[in-house]
């Protein structure tokens, strides 16, 4: 299945995910079988819903930008947490010093991820105060 939406895991009468409901080009359509998921971050959810704001909460207030696209807001892991998936180390989020900020919109909430490239050819990082680290 390519190009649609996932939109509510089916579980069958003992609580095992049977199925998936979805949306494809403006349709409904429900599926039933074995179902993998393979889902993109969750570091552009800003909501107070988050899974950041669940699981690490000391992050919401630090105002960090992410370099996940905008779309990484976690629906897939929120749709699996709901029908009581486990998940493995949630809470560990990456906090990445190289985000590349555009003068024009300084305080976006997604940020470009500098490539260890930059510095691989003599770019230097530095703090707020001009420190390198």
């Amino acid at each position: 299945l390519t190009k649609a939406t996932a939109t509510k895991l089916l579980k069958d009468g003992s609580g095992n995910v049977c199925g998936v409901e979805f949306t494809k080009g403006g349709k409904s359509y429900t599926e039933y079988g074995p179902v993998v998921i393979a889902s993109g971050g969750y570091g552009a959810d800003f909501s107070a819903t988050s899974i950041i704001a669940k699981y690490r909460p000391d992050l919401i207030d630090k105002n960090l930008a992410t370099t996940n696209g905008d779309h990484c807001t976690g629906d897939g892991v929120k749709m699996a947490l709901e029908v009581g998936a486990n998940t493995a180390d949630i809470e560990q989020v990456q906090v990445h010093p190289t985000g590349l900020v555009d003068p024009s919109e300084p305080n976006a909430s997604t940020k470009f991820l500098a490539a260890e490239a930059l510095r691989g050819v003599g770019g230097l990082l530095l703090d707020a105060n001009g420190n390198r680290f």
